[in-house]
């Protein structure tokens, strides 16, 4: 039975070896660290992104900085003011404030909507859960700022972050917002609403007309009664004496 042969013993480098070894690596280090402050320094240039390399492709499902928007079509907000995202955010990082009613939008609207990214995970749950296209999920990862304030989004601010991704998907022949998400608007043009206003007070309308109605007819049917239940008596009065 043979016996496998035993494996080399390594051989030690030197000491010198050693100190060549590490004044090569630093050296190497040292050069990629000078390039790159002599592009930021004096070039100007990015360090991870240039305009030589170009930009790079984000995907389109990428979890970026959300967004509030309009309707394209009818040039109103989205949010129905239904609360959903905000009760839904793990973070709380959501507050929402709403009228019941204003004229020409459906539903309640908000008139205050503050996302605050001091605290947003971007996890997503208040875009799945909106059942309009009103929140999203944009293309923008950049959002910085010199004190948390500057994290704290307004209503303002969150439209015109989305605004500028449904721009940009415009731009890339994706289509408006409910294109893309598949979620419908809930808002309708002035015409649209005018239209439904005129069915609501047609119907307002056709109800009191009835009510009307149903208040004359009442004494009528009451009176009727009331002289049917007189004569029913006489009638039983009178087969009584008959039958003795």
């Amino acid at each position: 039975m043979s016996v496998p042969p035993k494996a080399p013993i390594p051989v030690k480098p030197s000491y010198w070896q050693d100190i060549l070894d590490a004044a090569a690596t630093i050296l190497k280090g040292m050069v990629v660290t000078i390039k790159n402050f002599g592009r930021v320094v004096f070039l100007r240039q990015a360090i991870t992104i240039t305009k030589k390399w170009g930009s790079r492709q984000i995907a389109l499902r990428y979890r970026g900085t959300i967004g509030l928007t309009i309707d394209r079509r009818t040039g109103k907000e989205n949010c129905i003011g239904c609360l959903a995202c905000e009760r839904i955010c793990p973070d709380h990082c959501i507050h929402i404030e709403t009228v019941d009613e204003k004229p020409g939008h459906k539903g309640k609207y908000p008139v205050v909507f503050i996302i605050d990214n001091n605290l947003c995970s971007l996890c997503g749950l208040c875009v799945e859960v909106c059942p309009t296209p009103a929140l999203i999920h944009t293309e923008l990862w950049q959002i910085g700022g010199y004190s948390h304030r500057d994290l704290v989004l307004d209503k303002q601010r969150l439209l015109e972050i989305g605004e500028w991704q449904q721009e940009r998907w415009i731009r890339m022949g994706l289509g408006t917002v409910d294109q893309v998400t598949g979620r419908k608007s809930m808002q309708m043009t002035d015409e649209e609403w005018q239209a439904e206003e005129e069915k609501k007070r047609a119907a307002a309308a056709a109800r009191a007309q009835r009510a009307a109605t149903a208040r004359q007819q009442a004494p009528a049917q009451a009176r009727s009664s009331s002289e049917h239940g007189e004569k029913r008596p006489k009638e039983i009065s009178e087969g009584e004496t008959a039958s003795e």
